[in-house]
């Protein structure tokens, strides 16, 4: 099956597992891609917490934190959103390392909140933790949501696949003639 994102196409397919995966394309790492409105290493962002930002189709901000539990993701996400350095805004996430393959995360998305789960948010977190060398190149995030599972090829010069359950989220009717009118 082929997704169609804002982002562009995205190839999936149904696990032997029942799970689902998803390429979601290789992340871009270089500042005017994520886009920053000035040159800067994404690695380290010159921001208090020194976060790590990139672009898996939409702009990921991540900051890397030892206890999450001590971190209002509405308090500190929401200003942050905003910075002068995102020139497009940018989704918040603050991660914990949980093991050599694990992540705990949360995120504040851009013009939504704070919510339960986020797929490109997932990997940005374990690509900018790979990245800072926190983690391997397949890592599990687990956020309030759920658990998904990252790998970014050829050791971290590829594409982005995500693998997780997949769940009816919303079901509901539109009433067309009311839409129309």
């Amino acid at each position: 099956v082929t997704l169609q994102t804002r982002a562009g196409l995205l190839p999936g397919r149904v696990e032997a597992d029942g799970r689902i995966s998803v390429n979601m394309g290789a992340p871009r790492l270089a500042w005017d891609a994520v886009p920053l409105t000035d040159a800067c290493d994404t690695l380290m962002l010159p921001i208090d917490g020194s976060p790590a930002a990139l672009s898996m189709g939409n702009p990921h901000v991540t900051f890397f934190v030892d206890d999450l539990a001590s971190v209002d993701p509405a308090v500190r996400g929401a200003p942050l959103e905003r910075h002068a350095l995102f020139a497009e805004g940018a989704n918040i996430g603050f991660a914990q390392r949980i093991g050599d393959d694990h992540l705990r995360l949360r995120v504040w998305e851009r013009g939504a909140g704070l919510t339960l789960a986020c797929g490109s948010g997932a990997c940005a977190a374990a690509v900018n933790a790979m990245r800072k060398g926190l983690v391997g190149h397949a890592c599990r995030v687990t956020m309030d949501g759920g658990d998904l599972d990252i790998v970014w090829e050829r050791a971290g010069r590829g594409d982005v696949w995500m693998t997780g359950p997949a769940v009816v989220a919303f079901d509901g009717h539109v009433a067309l003639a009311a839409v129309s009118a």
